[in-house]
């Protein structure tokens, strides 16, 4: 198999097989399954809230200051939403378009410090991970903040490496930016990477070709207004919201209970990064031992793009809270370290044996995960095994084929069925999971239901429960929430009549109480749509 054939060096027909890829991981079937979580309901409803005030420098969420989180993201969703109809897209749009631009820029740094082949590889491995896809697709501020550090990250390792001039200043406007995705956390990560790199790189010239102190003041100018602004209009709040709460505390305490071991990112990177988890086998153990013995001898751009790597991982290692998203800036970096190393193996057809052990890992990898898939759907997603299923052939599949070609040698044979284990594994999760993962994980449909069998004038409350997407699919109607039956009861003093959302142990927990009218109006999955009457105004609860 020719190498053209799967990596051409037309570059429109490149250009073809990454826009294939990416629509599939990151745009196919955008909006295919309801906003999730806390943070997909909240982050949309601020961007469209922003959207209909007209307002650009505070957020807000029903209507009042939401200081947690800068900016960018907003920016990002709003004009999306003058394009698409369905909230779903709208919210999520901009961030696919984000981590695609990111694989972009993956492309450009490995074309530049490495091969072509090694910036087309690493595009590739980024659109294929489960991480990149798994964010890009989600209505949060991971993926846009990742999008902008990456350009600067990537902008610095090509100048490290070679001259590049005034060009050098792009990589400050994104770094400011990033600072307007999820804070000054961008200047940590950025100055931890290099200041590694500057202890490391004895020759001590790179880092000049920065233009650090102009670039700064670009840097600065970028992104010093909105917090500036944001403190005029919002004032001490702002400052005790955004930079006490959730920077320092967020990182110094565990106040935001996401509390990890140390080792939490270990298994997470694997998880981020599969199908390309077992190829990381092909960075060691002896290939990297010898590099590292001898790192005086490497050159700054790899050498910036190791630092890049490791310090996100590092530096939240030892964050109070853990979430599996701080490390997305480490992706684009593995990607290149990978992708440069698989170019230089299989385009000059060395270590076989490295490569052979690398697919065995893969392969193991992949079972395990093809094992897992219908175990977690039986057991948690109402016993909807065959989904399971469908995600296990998507990535066994592919993966035998990618084993069977590199015991043969032929990694560029392997390379590529991984390139389809990624992007069929995320098409089938698109097709088959999502409705099924909609009823489990949001409440769209219970709510729609819930507003159209609203009476006149009829409160909406939760009982026992609280779910984010329900507030935001009723348009923020059920703003109570009740959790014992004294505040059931003078609620009902109030509201004789009025529709509760609860779960399976709210539900039992009324059907103790014979002397409450309860009916049952929609089931949704674990989600119980119901509608509460107190007949007798006197009874004792």
């Amino acid at each position: 198999m020719s190498l053209k054939n799967i990596f051409p060096n037309n570059t429109f027909r490149y250009t073809g097989i990454f826009l294939i890829v990416a629509f599939i991981t990151l745009f196919f079937r955008v909006g295919g399954i309801p906003l999730t979580g806390p943070d997909e309901p909240r982050y949309a409803r601020i961007a469209e809230e922003m959207r209909a005030t007209g307002t650009w420098v505070t957020p807000i969420l029903e209507g009042k200051p939401w200081l947690e989180k800068p900016p960018l993201y907003y920016w990002i969703a709003r004009p999306f939403y003058s394009i698409f109809d369905t909230p779903e897209i709208a919210a999520r749009a901009g961030t696919a378009l984000s981590a695609m631009i990111t694989a972009v820029a993956v492309y450009w740094a490995g074309s530049v410090i490495w091969t072509p082949l090694a910036g087309k590889i690493s595009a590739l491995i980024l659109l294929t991970t489960l991480g990149l896809a798994g964010f890009g697709r989600a209505a949060t501020t991971d993926i846009g903040f990742t999008c902008c550090l990456t350009i600067a990250l990537a902008i610095f390792a090509v100048a490290v490496e070679k001259e590049i001039g005034k060009k050098v200043f792009a990589a400050y406007i994104f770094l400011g930016l990033a600072i307007l995705g999820k804070g000054p956390v961008a200047v940590v990560l950025t100055t931890g990477a290099a200041t590694i790199f500057w202890l490391l790189d004895e020759r001590g010239v790179a880092l000049r070709r920065w233009k650090l102190l102009p670039g700064l003041l670009i840097a600065t100018v970028t992104a010093l207004p909105w917090f500036w602004l944001a403190f005029l209009e919002n004032g001490y709040a702002f400052i005790a919201t955004f930079f006490i709460n959730h920077n320092l505390a967020r990182y110094a305490t565990d106040i935001h209970h996401h509390v990890q071991p140390f080792y939490y990112y270990m298994p997470v990177l694997i998880a981020l990064f599969f199908p390309w988890s077992g190829w990381l086998l092909v960075l060691t153990p002896q290939s990297l031992r010898a590099s590292l013995r001898r790192w005086r001898e490497w050159r700054s751009g790899p050498l910036f793009v190791a630092c890049w790597f490791f310090f996100p991982i590092f530096f939240f290692s030892f964050s109070g809270s853990k979430l599996s998203g701080y490390i997305l800036p480490s992706l684009p970096a593995l990607a290149l370290i990978l992708g440069s190393r698989l170019a230089e193996a299989i385009h000059e057809k060395r270590e076989p044996f490295r490569l052979r052990a690398a697919l065995w890992v893969h392969l193991f990898f992949s079972l395990c995960m093809a094992v897992a898939a219908p175990i977690f759907f039986h057991k948690d997603y109402g016993g909807n095994w065959k989904i399971g299923l469908c995600i296990s052939v998507a990535v066994l599949i592919p993966a035998i084929f990618a084993f069977v070609y590199g015991q043969k040698g032929n990694g560029l044979a392997a390379l590529k069925a991984t390139v389809a284990q990624g992007t069929i594994l995320i098409g089938v999760v698109a097709v088959f999971a999502f409705p099924i993962l909609g009823d489990y994980l949001s409440t769209r449909t219970i709510a729609r239901q819930a507003l159209s069998l609203q009476k006149s004038n009829e409160p909406i409350v939760f009982w026992r429960f609280f779910h984010h997407t329900f507030q935001y699919y009723t348009d923020y109607q059920a703003q109570t929430r009740l959790d014992d039956f004294d505040a059931l009861q003078r609620f009902a003093g109030t509201s004789p009549s009025f529709l509760a959302v609860t779960g399976e142990a709210g539900m039992r927990d009324l059907e103790k109480r014979p002397e409450i009218s309860v009916n049952l109006l929609y089931r949704q999955e674990k989600f119980i749509l119901l509608r509460i009457t107190l007949p007798d105004d006197d009874f004792d609860l």
